[in-house]
């Protein structure tokens, strides 16, 4: 393996892949910012599904709940991702909601009960910026199900941080609107719901499995980050004094005392040094980007007032991996602390934080709360067997340089250094609107209206011109065809306000594309590959020649779907070919197999086909509700999912308005 191979590192966006066999199923974000063009890379890499898929599909795969501050991502912008608002700007409980966490759930593509947890603690925000511009961090753990049942104590400890973490995205969704992930079709519960409860589960077998295992996982809900600081350094690692310690943050606080160090960095040391973490006379480097280090730039022009041991250095940037001409800015947020030795190049008994905590009062130093401390949350583990340099014989995955945004041979020329800009103040920019969806009803020539699913008076939607349309009831007239999203405008905290909202379709789709019309062959193109979604476009069909326009050549496939000329025969295969998948369709994946069927026939049910066995007055599906044809899990109506069939077929029957006739084998 050469050097270069050896420091790959994997950007953020890049721990969003599904493993090998698996497939994303939910996933839970929290974080400050987020923009579309990082969550569709996001989702794609997620669920092994395009644009085009996912927008087909119409199903919520990943969750995010950012803050009130950052403008709303529709699920036409990102498909497949549900941006959550806040209930309440005036009662939420923090300042900021600034922690940055993704728990994200797979499942096997052949062993659906085999599944795979990864969580994701970042520096950065869920943006193209974190990506492409900044200097961030992340720490990523996964547990697989079939670790739950070895003796192996880094299992409880990789539970402990998972269950953890997801007490606090459970925090967060608590104070969102999550409506949206428990839509139901017609009183029986949605893929997206299934999924979440499925998942649920699998974390709820982690906290079990955790035992008493304490975290490194740990957030700013009931103390601030810096008073658990030593208590995090000594569960991870040695309790023993360090003589060297670095800090780094994309902000540091605004004014300082004249000749004073931050008092946060200072707080910081005390701290260390008290809990017998840090010795008296410790080497301290302090990371920064020269450009924009507020009350560091203030403090560093004064350095001589103060005999603090500081030294202010630019962030290393390691050229293995960004080049050299590539300059990025400081925005990971750190401490590393270890010991060392004049004339040996390791690093002994050390120890890491990363986070989303700046270096600031509202960042570090203060608990969450509504007017003070920002939701915050961070990981500190050991990290053994570390050099300082990278000298030969030594692995490049093993040097502090490479690792971390560290450098030792450059100081910052004190009198460039620039405050820079504050950490901005935003206005709330997203809030719960009073629905969180609409509903569409056809009513003539595929134009219709848009429900409330629940009261709310005071909502209006608008039309395409930004006016209100007319309202009927709980209805408001639609012009034009289903719209994949509406805009709702209320008034609420003293304004109006505005929000895209998604529209479900009769499926219980969110903000979907619309389903084209397909021949019978062409639907079992689109059944044949479950569970993987169905293809962008699907196959190109074209008549065959036999004089009767019913044989069907799929193009760009070595294989040719020769049917016989007859309706009848096409129908049969069709039916025959449904019932050979769906027998082995597990049941954990029957509701979605149920949900793709439905569908996929309803396209169907103007083709020729169908249309001849309205001609012949049969039900050519009443096959489908024999016993050889259905899963053993849903041979009756007596289990849940035998239920859900029944409902299925009885919605297909009606959408190929068959529902009345006889089935095949009985006279008309």
């Amino acid at each position: 393996m050469s050097r270069l191979q050896e420091l790959v590192r994997p950007s953020l966006l890049h721990h969003f892949d599904a493993p090998n066999e698996y497939r994303g199923t939910v996933g839970w974000l929290c974080g400050y910012s987020a923009d579309a063009t990082f969550l569709n890379d996001a989702a794609e890499r997620f669920t092994r599904a395009t644009a085009a898929q996912r927008s087909h599909d119409g199903r919520v795969s990943l969750a995010l709940m950012l803050d009130a501050g950052n403008p709303q991502i529709s699920m036409i912008d990102a498909p497949g991702v549900a941006h959550l608002a806040m209930l309440s700007v005036a009662e939420k409980s923090f300042r900021l909601l600034h922690a940055k966490v993704a728990l994200l759930g797979f499942r096997h593509k052949d062993k659906p009960h085999r599944w795979l947890l990864r969580l994701v603690v970042s520096t950065g925000n869920w943006t193209t910026q974190t990506v492409e511009e900044s200097l961030d961090l992340a720490w990523c753990i996964e547990l697989r199900s079939e670790e739950l049942e070895t003796h192996d104590e880094d299992v409880s400890l990789r539970c402990a941080d998972i269950d953890t973490a997801w007490s606090l995205l459970s925090h967060v969704a608590d104070q969102c609107d999550t409506r949206v992930l428990a839509l139901d079709v017609g009183g029986i519960a949605g893929e997206t719901s299934i999924e979440i409860e499925r998942a649920q589960g699998w974390i709820g077998r982690c906290r079990v499995r955790r035992g008493r295992a304490k975290p490194r996982f740990f957030d700013s809900r009931e103390k601030s980050l810096l008073a658990q600081l030593p208590t995090m350094i000594k569960r991870s690692a040695t309790g023993v004094r360090r003589n060297y310690l670095a800090m780094g943050s994309g902000f540091y606080e605004t004014k300082t005392l004249p000749g004073k160090a931050p008092r946060v960095l200072a707080n910081i040391r005390q701290v260390l040094e008290k809990a017998g973490l840090l010795i008296r006379t410790p080497e301290i480097d302090v990371f920064v980007s020269d450009t924009g280090c507020q009350s560091v730039a203030q403090f560093a022009a004064e350095q001589s007032a103060d005999d603090s041991g500081f030294t202010v250095r630019p962030a290393g940037q390691p050229e293995a991996l960004f080049g050299k001409a590539t300059q990025r800015s400081l925005h990971a947020k750190f401490i590393f602390s270890a010991n060392h030795r004049k004339g040996s190049n390791n690093c002994s008994s050390a120890w890491v934080y990363l986070g989303s905590g700046n270096l600031t009062g509202p960042g570090f130093t203060e608990r969450m709360s509504r007017s003070g401390g920002n939701l915050e949350a961070g990981v500190v583990f050991a990290s053994d067997d570390l050099c300082r340099r990278e000298t030969k014989g030594t692995a490049p995955g093993r040097v502090v340089t490479n690792l971390l945004p560290i450098q030792w041979d450059h100081e910052s020329q004190l009198d460039h250094l620039v405050a820079g800009a504050d950490m901005p103040e935003r206005n709330a920019e997203f809030v719960a609107p009073p629905v969180p969806y609409l509903s569409w009803r056809i009513e003539l020539d595929e134009k219709g209206v848009l429900i409330l699913p629940m009261q709310a008076p005071s909502v209006e939607v608008l039309d395409l011109q930004g006016e209100p349309c007319t309202k009927r009831l709980d209805a408001f007239l639609w012009p034009e065809h289903r719209p994949r999203q509406a805009v709702v405008r209320w008034f609420a905290e003293g304004m109006v306000r505005r929000a895209h909202v998604p529209v479900v379709d009769e499926f219980g789709r969110l903000a979907a594309t619309p389903l084209p019309k397909l021949d019978l062959s062409e639907a079992w193109w689109q059944l044949a590959n479950f569970p993987l979604p169905p293809d962008d476009e699907g196959p190109d069909f074209s008549l065959g020649d036999d004089g009767n326009g019913f044989s069907l050549v799929a193009s760009g496939s070595q294989q040719t779907m020769e049917t016989a000329s007859q309706p009848i025969r096409i129908m049969m295969e069709t039916i025959e070919n449904i019932a050979a998948r769906q027998t082995s369709v597990t049941e954990a994946d029957w509701p979605s197999w149920c949900n793709r069927l439905q569908q996929v026939l309803a396209q169907a049910s103007d083709s020729d086909v169908v249309r001849m066995f309205l001609i012949l007055r049969l039900n050519p599906l009443s096959a489908l509700h024999e016993i050889p044809f259905r899963p053993g899990f849903a041979e009756t109506d007596q289990t849940e999912s035998g239920v859900l069939y029944e409902h299925t077929l009885a919605a297909i029957e009606a959408s190929w308005k068959i529902t009345d006739l006889p089935p095949i084998g009985r006279s008309p």
